[in-house]
């Protein structure tokens, strides 16, 4: 029988002993998410919330340990090199979207523009975009092998779950967007002075115009970073655009059919309520654009 702690216990424990944390051998470090129940969705009266947020009680009925970062650069460039993995972008030759400096507007598809290149300046830190479902899957494949360890992407109840971090607010720090400053990279002041053309921004500043270094922002309770922005996520499940069941779930994993994968977070360019705990994405597993990246996570 699994012991699940009431959230308001959960976190006063957690301000006293943050969840132990892990570090693999390519130096991505991971904390133990304990398990619980939580209220999936968004409440009724929300600002920003769409129908298919309906809110249900879900119970994630096993701990499991996610990434405090979302994949770099760096890391994903490990991948690529010791599988010669060639990306969705690359393989059809279509590319990704991108980032004119020289005009000053972003792109659609051209070769050009792939995980190496968004037309922006990057670091190893920064997150890998321009990375379709399918990467994302072949990079936790090669992990898994390489760590013996089986490693996965989240499903949409763990990520929320994860975001949460105990929180009933729109964001897990609060209702005000303006503080998604402190704990995000959403479509903001910073942004706005580079790209005029930038719809719904907040007015506070988080210094990044396009994608942030990871955990450059505060973490959450359970001691995660950028789950607010920076780059959207993909999730295991196929996206289901319709509303969520009303029945209490245990460990929920999506849809059993359908042609698209959801995504979670929000990103760099987007309107704070694109980027609230609840808010969802979806799109083609071979999808990839400059706003696209992913976590991972493993079992306990």
């Amino acid at each position: 029988m699994r012991l699940l702690i009431p959230t308001c216990v959960l976190l006063c424990l957690l301000a006293v002993n943050p969840l132990a944390a892990f570090e693999n051998s390519i130096g991505m470090k991971f904390v133990s998410i304990p398990a619980g129940k939580f209220m999936m969705g968004s409440p009724v009266g929300e600002k920003d919330r769409v129908e298919h947020e309906n809110q249900h009680e879900v119970e994630i009925t096993r701990p499991f340990h996610m990434g405090i970062h979302e994949v770099t650069i760096g890391q994903f460039r490990k991948f690529v090199t010791e599988e010669k993995y060639i990306t969705d972008a690359e393989k059809d030759g279509e590319g990704g979207f991108g980032y004119d400096e020289g005009t000053g507007k972003f792109e659609g598809r051209k070769p050009k523009y792939t995980w190496m290149n968004t037309g922006w300046k990057v670091t190893d830190d920064h997150p890998v975009v321009n990375v379709s479902w399918n990467d994302a899957k072949a990079f936790c494949a090669w992990l898994s092998r390489k760590e013996k360890k089986t490693y996965r992407l989240p499903t949409e109840a763990e990520w929320e779950y994860a975001c949460r971090a105990g929180s009933k607010t729109a964001y897990h720090n609060g209702d005000d967007p303006e503080g998604l400053a402190k704990v995000g990279n959403v479509a903001d002041g910073t942004a706005k002075a580079t790209l005029p053309n930038l719809k719904a921004n907040i007015s506070a500043l988080d210094g990044y115009v396009f994608t942030a270094p990871v955990g450059k922002f505060q973490k959450n309770a359970f001691g995660l970073f950028d789950m607010h922005g920076n780059v959207w996520e993909w999730c295991e499940d196929r996206y289901d655009s319709g509303k969520y069941s009303t029945e209490q779930l245990r460990d929920p994993t999506g849809p059993s059919a359908g042609p698209s994968r959801a995504f979670r977070s929000g990103s760099w360019d987007r309107a704070p309520g694109r980027c609230r705990s609840a808010a969802r994405g979806g799109n083609a597993p071979a999808y990839r654009n400059f706003i696209l990246g992913f976590r991972v996570c493993f079992g306990e």
